[in-house]
């Protein structure tokens, strides 16, 4: 058991002056934040750095872009950008299947100033509608899919766009924006402070918030993951005088494999964007994108390419193992396997850690707005508690659980868990009430009930928001009973989450009709399907002319419709 002692004591010899993973007081709003001493001012000089690993950086289907090819087709984007007059500040939207110019563009907005908004793509157009009209967007990089939503608004909303890889050559076409344009970096001028995405996210709202970041907490976050490493690692040195012998005369195992992974989730997701993009400009991560997900392709991915980790949503790790053409493949050069963004059932960890991870399976916890960096777990403390999502991450982050007058909760007891850390986003777009609600005193109100036990291993038990999670993809349930009630024929409806044992939960709803109205379940579905992105719409509809049920003070008793709605669904089974 490591103890509070122990652990302080690998902290200290990980962030010492000095060391890679110096600490320093950074305040921001008021508040004093640890911060990383040599973490990157800005994304741009993340990407700068990326320079020095002359090796593949992206590689989609048959086409290989090295860290350099990257750099110089961004600076051509950032230089286009500066010459149509986009400033620093201005919101410039990427909307895009995981094609190589998604990575371009997003490079090339935060190298000169831009904030890149990382649009869903997977939104209907009404959806994108919103998007454009709340960020205030300038430009944007869609793809032919995106185009056919956003294309025949493009003159109400007054947007640029700029097309990816479409037939389609009514705009500016993405060969003709970067055409002729300098491929040297520009050097605009670009703080810390300053804010560098914008990215969407569903909760208890009918719409979706804008999470805003900015480049001191991207930056800070990608070094959280490094040093919480460098901690563990330190920790089994401390404890284990033989390995600290083989690392003192540098007799330790080498890596037998370069560094890589696949672009496993839409990078318009902070797990895409953060976790497994941005950070590979650390240490020289080869990243493989998908055209989308697809099970045998990812094995061929790993067979061909060597990959070395795997990280997306638990249902994808738990796919793999259950493949029937897992035997075809030499998988053996992965040394880890996991997934976060939704919780991983123990029967699913157990099969990943004996056919794929070997001793290496793992998860964690983290959000939009804490650029996905929270909690870790892995190995044998998975094994021991595979319901658990991990400890904080030292030395950044603090997790704790709070009563709802915002008292701090002992061991074991629930309540709504709380993040703290520099890696926090700044706001929410254009909703300062909202802001004020979820971001106190540098600490994030998550939503999320649980506890943490007596060594700090935090567990989720239950849910504070109205949303539902499927297979990682945040749904806002109002947002869902809005699209519902458009529907002149429906009077009430109440959406919520059931389990699913592939996704871990989808969407269902139990709707009122109007008196002396029909509709069938199908109906309402397409009905929905016009008004919301697919992923969100209902997978089973209950459809009646009964009024819901209520609380004492009026309002639908949704809790109640769900209950009765799973012991249905038990009695069905």
């Amino acid at each position: 058991m490591t103890t509070n002692a122990s652990l302080k004591r690998a902290i200290d010899e990980v962030t010492a002056p000095g060391k890679p993973f110096e600490t320093e007081t950074v305040r921001m709003n008021g508040v004093d934040f640890l911060g990383f001493v040599h973490a990157p001012s800005n994304l741009r000089e993340l990407y700068r750095s990326g320079l020095r690993h002359e090796v593949d950086f992206y590689i989609y289907e048959d086409e290989r872009y090295s860290f350099d090819d990257a750099w110089k087709i961004s600076a051509q984007v950032a230089n286009k950008l500066i010459a149509i007059g986009v400033e620093p500040g201005d919101r410039v939207g990427v909307s895009l299947r995981n094609y190589p110019e998604w990575i371009f563009a997003f490079m090339g907005i935060t190298s000169m100033g831009g904030i890149a908004v990382a649009m869903n793509a997977w939104w209907s157009a009404e959806e994108m509608e919103y998007g454009i009209e709340d960020s205030g967007l300038k430009l944007l990089f869609v793809d032919q899919e995106r185009l056919e939503r956003v294309g025949p608004l493009a003159s109400k909303l007054g947007i640029e766009i700029v097309t990816v890889r479409c037939q389609d050559e009514s705009f500016s076409t993405w060969e003709a924006f970067i055409s002729g344009r300098s491929d040297v970096m520009p050097e605009s001028e670009i703080t810390p402070e300053d804010n560098a995405t914008l990215l969407y996210t569903s909760g208890s709202t009918a719409h979706p918030k804008g999470v805003l970041s900015t480049h001191r907490s991207i930056c800070n976050a990608l070094l959280g993951w490094e040093a919480a490493g460098a901690v563990g690692y330190q920790l089994t040195v401390n404890e284990n005088p033989e390995i600290a012998q083989q690392v003192a005369s540098g007799s330790g195992p080498s890596p037998a494999f370069r560094p890589s992974t696949i672009l496993s989730v839409p990078l318009f997701h902070v797990t895409g964007l953060v976790v497994q993009f941005l950070s590979s400009f650390r240490h020289g991560r080869k990243l493989v994108g998908m055209y989308k997900w697809d099970v045998e392709r990812a094995l061929q991915i790993i067979e061909a390419e060597r990959i070395t980790s795997f990280n997306g949503v638990p249902t994808m790790s738990y796919e793999l193992v259950k493949s029937a053409s897992l035997g075809k493949y030499d998988v053996s050069s992965l040394q880890s396997a996991g997934g976060g963004g939704a919780a991983m059932a123990p029967e699913q960890a157990k099969e990943i850690d004996k056919k794929i991870a070997k001793g290496a399976s793992g998860t964690g916890w983290g959000m939009t707005e804490t650029q996905g960096l929270a909690t870790s777990i892995g190995g044998p403390a998975f094994a021991l508690r595979p319901r658990s999502c991990g400890r904080a991450l030292p030395p950044l982050v603090k997790v704790k659980a709070v009563d709802e007058a915002g008292n701090e909760l002992a061991p074991f007891e629930t309540g709504e868990l709380c993040i703290w850390g520099i890696q926090n986003f700044s706001g929410y777009w254009n909703n300062p009430d909202a802001t004020r609600e979820t971001l106190v005193d540098g600490w994030v109100h998550t939503g999320d009930v649980g506890h943490l036990d007596d060594e700090g291993y935090v567990f989720i038990t239950d849910r504070m928001k109205d949303i539902v999670i499927r297979g990682g993809e945040n749904i806002g349930c109002q947002e869902v009973e809005a699209a519902l009630y458009e529907h002149p024929h429906v009077a009430e409806a109440s959406v919520f989450g059931i389990p699913d044992q592939r996704l871990g939960e989808t969407v269902a709803a139990v709707v009122c009709l109007e008196p002396n109205t029909d509709l069938g379940e199908d109906e309402l579905r397409d009905f929905a399907s016009e008004r919301l992105a697919q992923f969100k719409v209902p997978s089973r509809i209950w459809i009646g002319h009964e009024r819901l049920p209520r609380t004492a003070s009026e309002k639908i008793f949704k809790r109640e419709i769900r209950d009765e709605t799973l012991k249905k669904l038990n009695l069905e089974n």
